[in-house]
């Protein structure tokens, strides 16, 4: 896996849950976990910290991550990308002459990736020559003809069911969205497109457990819960599982 760079995006300031990039998950940062779900695949050198805090800088190092720059301030508030992020990396890398075939972002965000899911992901969009990307998805608990846009009346959401006229369940299609825990693209296709998304994005559907995304303390504590339960196998976020 030489040829992959994985980037962990991490800036400081987080409204949501503060400090949420470095809060602790069975005793590791958020980041960390991401970061040695990727050490336990590649080597150090390319496994990349994207952060604009110099303590975040200090976590990331303490648990073997790389950290060639600090992240630009325009790069580090509410309105920056995580497209524009990746590039910014993407460019240094080649600027200093190194050469990947693709790119691969994890968020410390969605830290219950099996370390499986991600190698699998990687040799599906390695072995599909057509393909641009492959991003991770989950399944959609309720269809969306059962959701609109928060408005007085429900006109769009009635339309639906009265045309539907049956509510079962095995009557709707099965549906996806992206659940937040990778997105890889080939190396050229990024550049070119600027997204992980295009017409030729392949979807790569989580196990249930492994698709948690935390923005909000609540969903901190559902972490915690899963962990604490043994819902989730932490030894399979990355080899040898705790240190």
């Amino acid at each position: 896996m030489k040829d992959i760079l994985f980037l962990i995006p991490a800036r400081s300031g987080s409204k949501g849950v503060k400090d949420k990039n470095i809060k602790k998950l069975f005793g590791i940062p958020l980041l960390a976990i991401r970061g040695l779900s990727a050490l336990s695949i590649t080597e150090k050198e390319n496994v990349w910290l994207s952060t604009d805090s110099d303590t975040y800088a200090k976590v990331g190092t303490e648990y073997g991550l790389s950290v060639p720059f600090m992240r630009p301030e325009y790069l580090s508030n509410d309105k920056a990308s995580s497209m524009d992020v990746v590039l910014h990396a993407m460019q240094y890398a080649e600027s200093i002459g190194r050469k990947y075939e693709m790119i691969a972002l994890l968020e410390p965000t969605s830290p219950f990736i099996y370390r499986e899911n991600l190698l699998d992901a990687i040799i599906t969009l390695r072995t599909d020559n057509e393909a641009s990307s492959i991003v991770a998805t989950k399944k959609v608990e309720t269809a969306s003809i059962f959701i609109q846009e928060d408005r007085k009346y429900l006109d769009i959401l009635s339309a639906n069911l009265i045309k539907a006229k049956s509510y079962r369940r095995q009557d709707f299609l099965s549906e996806v969205t992206p659940s937040g825990g990778f997105y890889i693209s080939k190396w050229n296709d990024f550049i070119v497109n600027k997204t992980f998304y295009t017409d030729k994005t392949l979807s790569y559907v989580l196990p249930d457990e492994c698709s948690l995304e935390i923005d909000h303390i609540l969903q901190f504590h559902w972490a915690e819960f899963l962990v604490e339960k043994e819902i989730i196998d932490i030894n399979k976020i990355y080899e040898n599982g705790i240190i």
